[in-house]
C-alpha cells in the first residue's frame, strides 16, 4: 500500500455509520463515498445537505477532500475499502446479508494486490 498521505479510501454505504466516517476521513484524506442511493447523494450535493441529520452543512463543507457518488467506477481509484452498509434484520431477527454480500462483490470486482477492506 502507499503511504498515508497518498492513500485513496473508498466509503461504501453513506448512511448513519459511513457519511460521519467519510466526512472525517475526507477532512484529510482523497475519500470517495458511495452510496447505491442517488437521491441521498444528490440530497448530499444539493443544498439539501445531510437530510437525516447525521453531519451539519458546515462539517460536510469542511470535508474537502471527500467525493460522493452512485457511481461504482469512482471507487476504481481507492486503495483503502471501508464497508459500512446496513444488516438489517427480519422479524425473526435473522440477518439480511444482501447488502454486505453485494458490497463485497462489487468491491472485489476492483480490489488490486495491496489494497485493504475493512468490515
Amino acid at each position: 500500500m502507499k503511504d498515508l498521505a497518498s492513500t485513496r479510501i473508498g466509503v461504501i454505504g453513506l448512511g448513519y455509520v459511513g457519511l460521519p466516517l467519510a466526512v472525517e476521513l475526507g477532512r484529510r484524506y482523497d475519500t470517495v463515498g458511495y452510496d447505491i442511493a442517488e437521491a441521498r447523494i444528490a440530497s448530499l450535493r444539493g443544498c439539501d445537505g445531510d437530510r437525516n441529520g447525521e453531519v451539519s452543512a458546515e462539517e460536510f463543507a469542511a470535508a474537502g477532500r471527500l467525493q460522493v457518488t452512485a457511481s461504482l467506477d469512482d471507487l476504481k481509484a481507492c486503495d483503502v475499502y471501508i464497508v459500512t452498509v446496513p444488516t438489517p434484520i427480519n422479524e425473526h431477527k435473522h440477518p439480511d446479508f444482501s447488502p454486505l454480500i453485494q458490497a463485497s462483490r462489487d468491491i472485489g470486482r476492483m480490489l488490486a494486490p495491496g489494497n485493504v477492506v475493512v468490515y
